[in-house]
């Protein structure tokens, strides 16, 4: 029987779970921590595999150095003194044809030695089978015909040269086998040199999970001085490096207007050149604004429309209630909602999207410090994620810290975890460290 597509056919009832309301800040961040699984590795190639965390050992498929070589400019010699200098041999003797042969490949190395013989080396080059060491330029005197080869007299010794002097040895440093990187190492530049020399052109490492991020916002401008009823697109310039910082890797950055059709658009149309959030592979979906129930809030709608199950909705904390996170169907992206209030958006970013990101990226659940506080921090109802500052070992609140304001973010430390019942002065409290302290 033929399939008959209705384009018009209504969106996937939501599956039946039981949403997460108005979660206590401790019970949250578990929360979008466990909601997730790790992504599977990928393998990259060196270069981009800088920054990236090992996802598991790797061992060399070769010695290190795969051949004997030599340490330094000189002359590989076998058995003792004089010996007479034996010289690479012409690929060709037509003169005709030499001219067709690169420079490099115009003499045969020497690759064994006799006892009493000795041929020219560099740092680095195939040490001939048959030579016992390998003579440095310093040390080394040629007859006036440059045929014959001894120590020189300022040599430490002018009458032997010990075995294996100058040979850098195959497998002296690595042999084949040998575990050269251990898994969930972050990624440096020793690390990829030492991968390199070891015969590795990729490496295994922890995917880190593809984000797009959705800004909201009709009265935002992106540059210059706004005009009353304009603000400053606080987001932008900075969100894709925070989420960054968190593990994330950002595809897509797009601004969106303020309406329930633009919204649905930007989750399920592809602007030009680029996928949409539901082909791009996209593992986590971060929008600013537009996360309450008014009709001025079309995040929400929007991910209704789609079918999209509500995991938590609502923070008990200040600033931050509104927060959510979603997942759109068939094991689609998740959906972390921020509210527009700047503070309150990137305050809620450590409590939803670094667990959330942490996870997908196989890192262990994000954690606190305790410090005592410098003063009185009065509780409120709910958790109060206050910007602090460290002073002579304990924790002070910054001012200036209301939903809309940076001012105190700015400047800050640590995020300060206020529980309810408030902190007396002296007492410890727990912090949040932030990624670029």
């Amino acid at each position: 029987m033929p399939v008959i597509e209705d384009d018009d056919a209504p969106a996937p009832a939501p599956v039946e779970v039981e949403t997460l309301q108005d979660a206590e800040w401790h019970r949250a961040r578990q929360f979008s921590y466990d909601v997730a699984t790790a992504l599977p590795s990928h393998w990259l190639p060196l270069q981009e595999a800088l920054g990236g965390v090992l996802a598991e050992d790797v061992t060399a498929p070769i010695p290190v150095p795969h051949y004997a070589s030599s340490a330094m400019d000189g002359y590989a010699v076998a058995g003792p003194q004089p010996w007479t200098v034996v010289f690479p041999e012409p690929v060709e003797t037509d003169p005709r044809k030499m001219l067709t042969i690169p420079p490099k490949d115009l003499y045969r190395p020497v690759l064994n030695l006799e006892p009493g013989q000795a041929t020219r080396i560099v740092t680095g080059g195939l040490v001939p089978a048959g030579a016992r060491a390998v003579l440095r330029d310093e040390y080394a005197h040629l007859s006036e015909e440059g045929t014959v080869l001894t120590i020189a007299a300022h040599a430490p010794s002018a009458e032997d040269i010990p075995y294996g002097q100058n040979i850098r040895r195959t497998g002296e440093e690595v042999a084949a086998g040998d575990v050269i990187l251990h898994g969930q190492c972050l990624l440096n530049p020793a690390h990829i040199a030492f991968a390199a020399i070891s015969g590795h052109d990729m490496l295994p490492v922890r995917r880190r999970p593809r984000v797009t991020i959705l800004l909201t916002g009709s009265e935002v401008v992106e540059d210059g001085i706004p005009e009353p009823g304009q603000v400053r697109d606080a987001f932008g310039p900075q969100l894709p490096t925070f989420v960054e910082m968190l593990g994330g890797s950002v595809d897509q950055l797009r601004r969106v207007e303020d309406t329930a059709k633009a919204m649905l658009s930007a989750l399920t149309e592809a602007p030009s050149g680029m996928a949409s959030v539901l082909d791009a592979r996209t593992e986590v979906v971060i929008t600013t604004g537009g996360t309450g129930h008014s009709d001025a809030d079309h995040v929400r709608s929007a991910l209704e429309e789609l079918g999209a199950v509500f995991l938590l909705d609502g923070l008990a904390q200040r600033p931050g209630h509104p927060t959510f996170l979603a997942r759109l169907p068939e094991d689609g992206p998740f959906v972390v909602g921020l509210p527009g209030n700047p503070l309150a958006a990137m305050t809620s970013m450590f409590t939803v999207a670094q667990p959330l990101l942490a996870r997908l990226h196989g890192d262990p659940a994000p954690t606190t410090r305790t410090l005592p506080a410098a003063e009185e921090l009065p509780g409120q109802k709910v958790t109060a994620l206050v910007p602090g500052y460290l002073q002579d070992g304990t924790v002070a609140p910054r001012d200036r810290v209301g939903a809309n304001m940076l001012r105190g973010l700015a400047h800050a430390d640590v995020i300060i975890v206020v529980p309810p019942g408030g902190v007396a002065a002296g007492q410890d409290v727990e912090v949040v460290p932030l990624p670029w302290r």
